[in-house]
């Protein structure tokens, strides 16, 4: 805490809540952050969708030194557990870079204040359906529910009604925002997400953007499958080095999504080849110029398969020689959309209890290595996620939902999840 430069020193106060904002064009709503409930921006006001009445209601709570909910409760279950939540991660990771908005700098109890850090969902144009997605964030997902939605009992409603009508509108005032009175200046960190980033014309656009708008203190982060045909891919890898060596942006981040290895890697993320992520991947290993992530999350069906990705991710590292060329290697679990509980999503794996994946939780963390700052940061919040899953009660309800819900997913798709999860499927029994 004492290293800590985000002014804020009451707890649970989170840089997130101050200084990140997640705006989902395709809906119309933001976030503070990808766990925490979203909502709605008006379409005639775009410019305040940093500073809602409920984010500033929730910045006040912390301010008193209370937890906001809304999603929160999630972080605060992995600190209650013991271990390092995503809040402690970002207040810990920034220590050497001040991501906090400027206002911050003369009124530390500041709330309507400017977001540094803008994460960016465009359409849902994506090649693959996760288990653990759905139709906002994938249109393989939703061309799916289209065409079974009706037919196919599942577990749960995954068609989502999205307002589509203003959409070119909000497009436009994001560029507007990010121009009027040179805000774009202040940002530090830009995501762009989908979707599949590489396959929308959107990621052109803010391409453009920040070649006609430098700005050498940003981080110009695209999160990907990978899941792309390799000379598209490469074309693109040209036009981002030139802007990192024309010094358009400070650096450029490339987080590759990948949770486990093997075939059933590929049934969770419906849709990956891993031979073609891997050849894609193996590219970016040799730029030193691109800083590299793999975000991993761990579902039920992935943690047994998450040890053969480290062994992999250790071994590039090993390519990539210098401590700051280290692939970052990050985590999270299944998103809760109820807001309620932890336990929520059906692939979560806090509904079988503790003990069940201790053995797979062991050899990840004996895998992770703890030689650079980043590692250790990354073993830590690894050792988080183990801490909370010992201390998760089952629910056989939930199981009962997953093996509904992968069942539906076998009928859509001519799969057979039984043959690939053996142990999942004498769970149940």
């Amino acid at each position: 805490m004492a290293n800590r430069i985000f002014p804020i020193k009451i707890e649970p106060a989170c840089l997130l809540k101050w200084s990140w904002s997640s705006v989902y064009l395709n809906s119309g709503t933001t976030a503070s952050c990808h766990r925490t409930q979203s909502y709605t921006i008006d379409p005639d006001n775009f410019e305040e969708f940093h500073n809602l009445p409920e984010k500033i209601t929730a910045r006040k709570l912390m301010l008193d030194g209370k937890w906001p909910g809304a999603g929160c409760q999630h972080c605060k279950h992995i600190e209650d557990a013991g271990g390092i939540s995503d809040r402690i991660f970002q207040l810990d990771s920034q220590s050497d870079v001040s991501q906090h908005p400027p206002e911050l700098n003369t009124d530390p109890g500041a709330t309507h204040i400017t977001p540094t850090i803008l994460e960016v969902y465009f359409k849902n144009t994506c090649n693959m359906a996760c288990t653990y997605c759905n139709s906002d964030f994938s249109s393989r997902w939703e061309d799916e529910d289209r065409k079974f939605l009706g037919k196919v009992k599942t577990a749960e409603t995954r068609l989502l009604k999205l307002k589509s009508d203003q959409y070119d509108k909000m497009v436009k005032d994001l560029w507007a925002y990010l121009e009027k009175d040179d805000r774009y200046k202040i940002l530090r960190r830009y995501h762009i997400l989908g979707g599949e980033p590489f396959l929308l014309t959107e990621l052109d656009d803010s391409i453009a953007f920040w070649e006609t708008h430098p700005n050498i203190n940003l981080t110009f982060s695209i999160i990907t499958n990978l899941n792309i045909p390799t000379e598209r891919f490469q074309k693109y890898v040209e036009r981002l080095e030139r802007m990192v060596l024309d010094n358009k942006i400070w650096k450029l981040q490339i987080t590759a999504s990948l949770d486990a290895w093997g075939p059933q890697q590929e049934y969770v993320r419906y849709g990956l080849d891993l031979s073609l992520w891997q050849r894609n991947f193996e590219i970016l290993v040799t730029k030193p110029w691109v800083t590299l992530s793999i975000n991993s999350t761990m579902s039920s069906l992935t943690i047994n398969h998450t040890p053969e990705l480290i062994e992999k991710i250790n071994y590039w590292n090993s390519l990539r020689g210098k401590e700051e060329r280290t692939v970052d290697h990050v985590f999270n679990e299944p998103i809760n959309h109820s807001f309620q509980t932890v336990i929520d999503k059906v692939d979560n794996p806090h509904i079988f209890g503790g003990g069940i994946f201790d053995t797979a939780m062991d050899e990840i963390l004996s895998l992770m290595p703890a030689d650079t700052n980043l590692q250790k940061s990354n073993r830590d919040q690894m050792q988080g996620i183990a801490l909370a899953l010992k201390k998760s009660q089952r629910s056989p309800e939930q199981i009962l939902r997953l093996k509904q819900y992968l069942d539906s997913i076998d009928q859509r798709r001519q799969t057979n999840w039984r043959t690939l999860f053996a142990w999942l499927d004498e769970s149940f029994e």
